[in-house]
Order: structure tokens, then sequence, then C-alpha cells
């Protein structure tokens, strides 16, 4: 399976992505209000779902676009993708770091300067760096993705189409298997040096990797007409991609064992991959319901959202909505007005400079 067997499906060769945006405005949702609702829910599990689905669409979209430039023009800019990278995520995420330490020190929020080093450096979702206060908290998830972007792309230029795929699948693999053998701490069988290898494995590539490995697996198996990714796609009914959407929410439920969990994180992976692939077709009825104009415009303005919810939804500088339902309608309304206003007269001129940089 080499380059030369890469194939542009009909719902790929469009610019834009077929209810990916309308995908994105789900996962904003659900995570708004996850942390809304934290006080009562008491975890955020359903937090997890809405940004293990970012980490699912970021594998499968980053592949693709890269794929298709490399059909296209028979290379990958690895520097036109890290400047698009830095255009779509630094700006709005330094920006939010900058308003956020004038509130830190106008509202005296005790926010250590260790938590803003990390964002700023997008590490901080490595435990062995992490200092958690809530307000900085989601930036766990932003280190996941640069990292990413910092190192799978090369290897995607660097490697063969066939042997990126084997990578990733290994990876896949291995990495529930890793992060098992950290969580139980089998010390007493596992040699201390290998055990310290192993940590840093899955500091370094735990919590959420796999997610982003497996919408790229996905990715490229769709492009090389992987026989079983084309049976489904071409025999699933209209309903599957909906009915596969509330199944994989189960899988991650935080009363399942931690074992469990671990291993149950891929497999939500792939059936989120699954969904998006199968939504790419007309017929797909949670796709149709994902292209309604509303949601397409919540998935656009996803990264604004999911970058300011962190100061409007459980905790607020200025007070605790707490149970307060008008409070925290207040505080909903003024981030959707936050969000429309960042998007629109800071994010957007940084996304229309970046499309100098755009290929396919």
């Amino acid at each position: 399976m080499g380059d030369s067997t890469i194939n542009l499906p009909a719902g790929l060769q469009r610019p834009g992505f077929r209810a990916l945006d309308g995908l994105r405005g789900v996962s904003i949702a659900i995570v708004i209000i996850a942390h809304t609702f934290t006080p009562f829910l008491g975890s955020n599990y359903a937090g997890l779902i809405g940004v293990y689905v970012f980490f699912v669409i970021s594998g499968f979209l980053i592949t693709t676009l890269l794929l298709k430039e490399r059909l296209q023009y028979g290379s990958i800019s690895l520097k036109g993708f890290y400047i698009r990278r830095c255009l779509r995520i630094l700006p709005v995420a330094y920006g939010f770091l900058l308003v956020l330490i004038c509130l830190n020190y106008i509202f005296r929020l005790a926010i250590p300067g260790r938590s803003f080093i990390t964002c700023f450096l997008f590490i901080k979702n490595l435990p062995v760096l992490q200092n958690f206060d809530w307000y900085t908290g989601h930036f766990w998830s932003l280190g996941v993705e640069e990292q990413f972007y910092l190192l799978f792309p090369i290897l995607l230029v660097t490697l063969s189409v066939r042997n990126y795929k084997r990578l990733i699948v290994c990876l896949i693999v291995i990495l529930p298997i890793l992060s098992y053998i950290h969580t139980k701490k089998l010390d007493t069988d596992v040699p201390g040096f290998i055990y310290d290898a192993i940590s840093w494995v899955v500091n370094l590539f735990g919590g959420g990797t796999v997610l982003i490995l497996t919408g790229s697996l996905f990715s490229i198996l769709l492009l090389t007409q992987n026989r079983f990714i084309t049976f489904v796609n071409d025999k699933a009914p209209a309903i599957s991609s909906l009915l596969l959407f509330i199944v994989s929410s189960i899988l991650l439920y935080p009363t399942l064992p931690a074992t469990v969990r671990l291993f149950s994180v891929p497999v939500f992976g792939f059936i989120v991959a699954f969904v998006i692939i199968l939504n790419l077709k007309e017929e797909a009825i949670f796709g149709r319901l994902l292209e309604y104009g509303w949601m397409k415009k919540l998935g656009v303005l996803s990264y604004s959202l999911y970058i300011w919810q962190q100061l409007f939804t459980y905790k607020q500088p200025w007070h605790h909505a707490g149970k307060n339902g008008w409070l925290l309608l207040l505080n909903l309304a003024t981030l959707l007005i936050v969000a429309i206003l960042s998007y629109s007269l800071y994010e957007k001129k940084f996304l229309n400079y970046k499309k100098r940089f755009k290929r396919v």
C-alpha cells in the first residue's frame, strides 16, 4: 500500500468536510454544558466526550489535508503546515492568556506563574509539570494537540504512507497497554529503568494522543480504500452514524472500572472515526442534522468558545453562579457574545491571513 494508492472519495474532494463543523458544534456544546454543571454532575465525564471527539477530528482532518496536498503537489510543505497551525492556534490561545494574567491580578485568582508558563509552552498535559487550576485547566488538550502537530506531520513526510500507518497502529495498540502498566504501578514485575521509560512515554503520549492517532489512521484507511472501511461505508444504513455516536458516549462512563476505561478510550476513538466517515455520505441522518446552519455556525465558533468558556462556566472570576439559574444563563450568554467578538474581530483576521499559505 504505497502513496500511489491514495484516492480521494467524493466526500473529500470538496474544499470543506461534510458535517465536521456540525460535529465540532456538538462537541463544544457538550464541553460547555459539562463545565457549567460540574458542581451538579460530580465529574467531567461529559466534558471528556466533547474533547475526545475534537481529538479524533483533528487527527482525521490534519492527515487528510496533508495527504491531499501530497496527492495534488507531490509533496507536503512542512513550513506551510506549521505557519497555518500557528496562525490557527496561537493568537486566540495567547490572547486568552494575556487577558487571564490581567484578571489574575485584578481578582486575585492566585493562578501560579508556573501554570501560565506551561500554557504558553503547550506542555500543560504533562503530569510531571502540572499545576492544576481551573482557569488554565483546559490547556491540557491544546498541549496534546500541539505535541502531535510537532512530531507526526514530520513522520508523515519522512515515511511512506504504509510505514506511517504501521507506526501509528503499533502506537494505538501499545499505548493503552503501557498506560495499564503505568496505572497499576507494576514495579515488582518491571525493572525500575523500564518502568521509568514507560512513565515518560505515557506522560508524553497519553491522555488523548491515541485518539488523534486513531483519526489519523482512519483518514489513511479511507484514502487508501481499505476494504473493510469501504464495505462499512457502502453498506451502513443512514441512521448508523447517529446510533454509533450515542453508543460511543457510554464507553467513557465514569462508573466503569478504570482499567476498562483505559482500553475503552481507543474503542471510543474508532467509533467516532467511523461516525466521521459515515457522515461524509449525503444520506447520513446524523450528517444531515449536523449540516443545519446553526450547528455549523457553532462549529465555526468552537475554538473561540473552547478557549473562553473556562471563564464563564464552573468558576467565574467575578462571582460564582453556583445554583443561581439566572446567573448561569447570563454567563453563558456573555460567553457566546465574547466568542462571537473574539472570532469576528480577532481570530478571523489571522484565519484570513492563514489562507495565503493554504494549498488544498
